[in-house]
């Protein structure tokens, strides 16, 4: 699978979507970063914006002070 870019999706891709940071999970889900609730949905490539990748940046799962 591939971002509207052309870029392929990898496991533990941080994103920007919906006004908030998700990781990329092993299933293509994407999983809420920082937030008390857990929610995961499906990555929809046309609405997210790649930030980084965590083994890259692991300070990017850290939650926003």
């Amino acid at each position: 699978m591939n971002y509207r870019n052309g870029r392929r999706i990898n496991v533990g891709d941080i994103l920007w979507a919906k006004n908030a940071r998700w990781i990329v999970t092993d299933d293509y889900q994407m999983k809420l970063i920082g937030k008390k609730i857990k929610l995961a949905q499906m990555i929809l490539p046309a609405f997210v914006e790649y930030i980084s990748n965590v083994h890259e940046n692991p300070e990017l799962l850290e939650e926003e002070k």
